[in-house]
């Protein structure tokens, strides 16, 4: 009959040997560090902060769809919260003064009188100047994400650097 200690003795020694032979044990250290590093911006994160990104990312769980990944073309993030809005986030907010961009249906606003004429047209990607309503009209391409647009659309971007 084996003794418990022996039993012990055999699991500790196995699991040295696992670990000088980067195992187990030593991937879940690396993993460990890998995932603090990455998610260092988050983890420093307290308060409302805090309580916004996890709630984005509850949002984000339940609908991994609306993440749209941009930063091929234009160096953004894409949150698509329906058919017709979207927020771009900029990847390194220190190449751009875009660092958020929302991106509005016209339609509505159009209806209620709204003049886009009294508006500039969108600009190229970088070129927007922050706190300054564009106009892109039904039809022309979306420089953030290149394509034709399929309703007018109002934008706007935040520089928060």
């Amino acid at each position: 009959m084996i003794r418990p200690s022996t039993v012990v003795g055999m699991l500790v020694g196995l699991g040295a040997l696992t670990c000088v032979q980067g195992g187990p044990a030593s991937n879940a250290t690396g993993d460990s560090e890998r995932m603090r590093s990455e998610y260092a911006d988050i983890l420093a994160l307290e308060g409302v902060a805090k309580e916004e990104i996890i709630a984005i990312a509850r949002l984000l769980r339940a609908r991994p769809d609306m993440a749209i990944d941009q930063t091929g073309k234009s160096g953004e993030y894409c949150l698509k919260s329906s058919e017709s809005t979207m927020a771009h986030y900029a990847k390194d907010p220190a190449t751009t003064k875009e660092d958020i961009v929302y991106e509005f249906p016209a339609s509505p606003l159009l209806a209620a009188g709204l003049d886009p004429t009294r508006l500039p047209s969108l600009p190229a990607l970088g070129k927007m100047e922050p706190g300054q309503w564009y106009y892109l009209p039904e039809g022309q391409v979306d420089p953030h994400h290149q394509h034709k647009m399929n309703g007018p659309t109002l934008l706007i971007a935040a520089d928060v650097r």
